[in-house]
């Protein structure tokens, strides 16, 4: 018999709340302190993406699926994935999502007021990933050093 690997597994459901990011956040950040022993950087890294994560999921995401039904009680899904090498977060809105195979994530030397946020997870994050859809996105980290 195989030893499967232990994975602890949170998720949260918010409404699409700026005002809702900076506790999240907290409980988010919590959930990691004894599990990293240098965290200022993880923390760090974390933080950048979660922000920018539901800041799209607000703007974006849930703004549009407003726009589509206004009778419709918006949540944002969160989950947050710690295995003993790496972890995982993600975040889906409720929006119809966006093409992300043709968006270019490279960092450019002229920083547009918009777009910036995907080419700022891409550089901190170690892996992107997207549902085909492009309403979920999962940032994963290494903790492993």
């Amino acid at each position: 018999m195989k030893n499967r690997a232990r994975v602890e597994t949170y998720t949260f459901n918010i409404s699409p709340s700026a005002d809702k990011i900076g506790g999240l956040l907290k409980k988010v950040l919590s959930k990691i302190k004894n599990k990293v022993e240098n965290r200022s950087e993880l923390e760090f890294k974390l933080e950048l993406s979660f922000r920018e994560m539901m800041a799209n999921a607000i703007e974006h995401g849930s703004k549009l699926a407003a726009d589509n039904d206004l009778d419709k009680k918006l949540k944002i899904k969160i989950e947050l994935k710690i295995y003993s090498d790496k972890m995982s977060i993600q975040v889906e809105d409720p929006g119809p999502g966006f093409n992300w195979k043709g968006y270019d994530f490279k960092i450019n030397q002229n920083f547009e007021e918009k777009g910036r946020g995907l080419k700022m997870i891409n550089k901190v994050a170690d892996k992107i990933e997207f549902n085909q859809q492009g309403n979920i996105i999962t940032v994963f980290f290494n903790l492993e050093n």
